[in-house]
């Protein structure tokens, strides 16, 4: 019996939400990150692509072959594509939510190829390490997708060799996690050494909530304690995903649960706790999940009482059972006491030359031991595919056809994966076989497999630099600060939660703190694009406290401060203002619209305003649509817009659900009278 199939279509359907969320996320934002007058005019990368290109072959399939992107096909200006494709995909992801027929692999190929479709074109502001996994696991669901979902709860045997693509998805989440994890040590970042990350975590982040500043204000034993939770989590734990003892799949996938619930309060990180979530789904199994029986329609359990003898042969295997698992718990905890103790502070029982160590000794292991998995999860599907049932010589020789077209893709990422994995460890990496290296290189052109470390090093250990963005009509002044909608500025204003839209201005703008605006050219074209009072980039902006509504100023410049938490005060009550700030240096220094230097430094990089075509092309029918539906919209903010399609989607889902029973219990009660009528 396949126990997963219930299991993947709701995994199938929580990775359609999730491609939702970031379609609609990004499609609020297009206009001000990549119109003609925005940002980063997408229009100016595609002419740039050309221009590189004009030697060879100026056909948009040879154009696709070097950046796959389906704007080159699109016959619409660059970011009115991208708004088209990004409407696409909310319609589509919105579709595989509410109907089981359309989780099919044609959907679910045609949203990763639309999110491969503006990321490819996204540049700076969709460089983020939840993008590129969300491709990974895009990718992956066309494979766990069924090719037709007709007729799929008479037959639930269908898809039983979905399971081996389903088996790489919790290959993924592995790789996810415990790179994330060993590279917190291998960064040789003193804080998470010292385990002190989270004594700064909090402040430093990118998009703080509320919680955050409560979550800092905490004792640091409780800060220490959860840095040895995250590396037991991250590090350790994942071994668990692979047992074949149940609970210990369980405990581990809760664990990895509670820590995307614990970053979801504290941080705002759009889909990606969302998205790491849906993944731990390939951990349980249908009788895990069975409490979702009124949503999924799970049939009851039988409830029959076995015979006698069986019941016997099953408490002793119960007993037996048990017992294994608790001698693993127990072994597991004493391990983790040799790793961790507690001192009066907590404390590592190893050093920086032993853990490197056990990177390079567990990589080769690790890709030997889940190849051999693999494999073997590979042989035991096809084996109940292939033999465990009686069938015919047609449905015999279908199945075949149905596994050596799954199997080949499957062992095909699984190989190209090792290479970013591997590169935790330099000398494993190039260890590694050939091939492997060779197949990650042919596949990233599409971004099938990436590497992964989620908060390498701890930023903001003195403070948290913050760019402030001020503008003027007098080199004298006074300077007005621009307010942004979500990052910190002013110090009073309340911090929020956001997610799972993701801001990306914003996020951006932590990133350019981090370093000068030199290697932050887009900073100066926000600055240009305040100075021309560009609409489409200052509805990126707060502004309801725009310090020039009306008109824009005639000078601009950036300083940088050092923001810290306000401390907490003495009734415990939420604080008048959140943060405390002092000025550290000018960040870039004032400019004008016709500034000769920060022209010649957009057009350097590319990024001008894109000059309008010489004649104008008439709108189309597209056109008109597109523009009607940015009016609708602009007329709430991204987070409700986001919240109010997925509250849609689960009502619609809810409602069909209570209609499917209310229609059972009426056609068993007509049979019922059919019986007692012929009796």
């Amino acid at each position: 019996m396949d126990k997963t199939a219930r299991t993947r279509d709701l995994f199938l359907a929580l990775i359609a939400l999730t491609f939702m969320f970031a379609f609609a996320s990004l499609y609020v934002q297009v206009p001000g990150l990549y119109g003609r007058n925005g940002i980063k005019p997408v229009h100016n990368w595609m002419q740039q692509m050309m221009k590189e290109n004009k030697q060879s072959s100026q056909t948009a399939e040879s154009y696709f072959m070097k950046e796959p992107t389906l704007l080159w096909f699109i016959k619409l200006e660059p970011h009115l594509a991208m708004e088209l494709l990004c409407i696409l995909g909310i319609l589509l992801s919105f579709l595989c939510m509410i109907w089981k027929r359309a989780r099919t692999m044609p959907s679910y190929f045609l949203l990763w190829l639309f999110y491969l479709s503006v990321y490819k074109v996204g540049d700076t502001f969709l460089w983020f390490q939840w993008d590129i996994l969300l491709l990974e696991v895009g990718f992956l669901s066309i494979l766990v997708a069924p090719l037709s979902n007709k007729n799929s709860d008479a037959k639930t045997e269908a898809n039983i060799h979905k399971e081996i693509p389903f088996w790489l998805v919790k290959w993924l989440l592995f790789r996810l996690m415990f790179a994330s994890g060993v590279v917190k040590l291998t960064s040789q970042c003193h804080t998470w050494w010292g385990l002190t990350a989270l004594n700064y975590h909090y402040e430093s982040q990118c998009i703080p909530t509320p919680l955050a500043w409560w979550a800092h204000q905490l004792p640091d034993a409780i800060q220490q304690f959860s840095v040895v939770g995250t590396y037991i989590i991250e590090i350790c734990l994942p071994f668990f995903f692979f047992s074949p003892l149940r609970p210990l799949r369980l405990f581990a996938g809760y664990a990895q649960i509670f820590l995307m619930v614990a970053i979801y309060l504290t941080g705002n990180y759009n889909f990606f706790n969302i998205l790491t979530v849906v993944l731990c789904l390939s951990l349980f199994d249908d009788d895990h999940l069975s409490f979702l029986s009124r949503c999924f329609s799970f049939k009851k359990k039988d409830n029959r009482n076995p015979p006698q003898n069986e019941v016997q042969a099953n408490k002793m295997f119960d007993i037996l059972y048990v017992l294994l698992n608790l001698i693993i718990f127990a072994t597991f905890i004493y391990v983790m006491s040799t790793l961790f103790t507690y001192t009066g502070k907590f404390k590592l029982n190893f050093n920086k030359e032993e853990f490197n160590n056990f990177v390079k000794w567990s990589l080769p292991r690790i890709i030997f031991a889940f190849s051999f998995l693999f494999v073997l999860r590979t042989l035991y599907v096809s084996w109940r595919v292939l033999v465990g049932k009686t069938q015919t010589l047609f449905t015999f020789v279908s199945n075949l056809i149905k596994l050596s077209i799954l199997i080949l893709p499957s062992v095909f990422i699984l190989t190209a994966s090792m290479v970013p994995l591997c590169s935790l460890e330099p000398s494993v990496s190039r260890e590694l076989s050939p091939i492997a290296h060779r197949w990650h290189r042919s596949s990233s052109t599409f971004d099938l497999t990436h590497s992964y470390g989620l908060f390498r090093r701890m930023t903001g250990v003195g403070g948290r630099p913050e760019v402030v963005i001020e503008g003027s009509n007098s080199l004298e002044g006074p300077w007005k600060e621009y307010e942004f909608y979500y990052k910190p500025g002013d110090r009073t204003y309340p911090l929020t939660w956001t997610a799972p839209h993701q801001p990306r201005l914003d996020w951006q703008m932590w990133f350019a703190s981090l370093s000068s605006y030199q290697h932050n050219p887009w900073i100066l074209s926000l600055m240009h694009r305040l100075l021309l009072g560009q609409n489409e980039v200052l509805d990126l902006m707060d502004r309801t406290r725009s310090p020039y509504p009306v008109s824009p100023p005639k000078y601009i410049r950036s300083q940088l401060y050092l923001y810290h938490y306000t401390k907490l005060n003495k009734s415990n009550s939420a604080p008048r203002a959140w943060w405390t700030r002092t000025l550290q240096k000018e960040y870039s220094p004032p400019v004008t619209k016709d500034n000769v230097d920060l022209l010649g430094f957009l057009n350097h990089h590319n990024m001008m305003p894109a000059p309008l075509p010489k004649k104008q092309p008439t709108q189309g029918n597209v056109v008109e649509m597109l523009n009607k539906i940015r009016i609708l919209a602009n007329q709430v903010s991204a987070p409700y817009l986001l919240w109010s399609l997925a509250f849609t989607a689960l009502a619609i889902v809810t409602l069909g659900s209570m209609l499917n029973k209310k229609k059972e219990m009426k056609d068993a009660a007509v049979n019922a009278n059919v019986v007692h009528e012929v009796s």
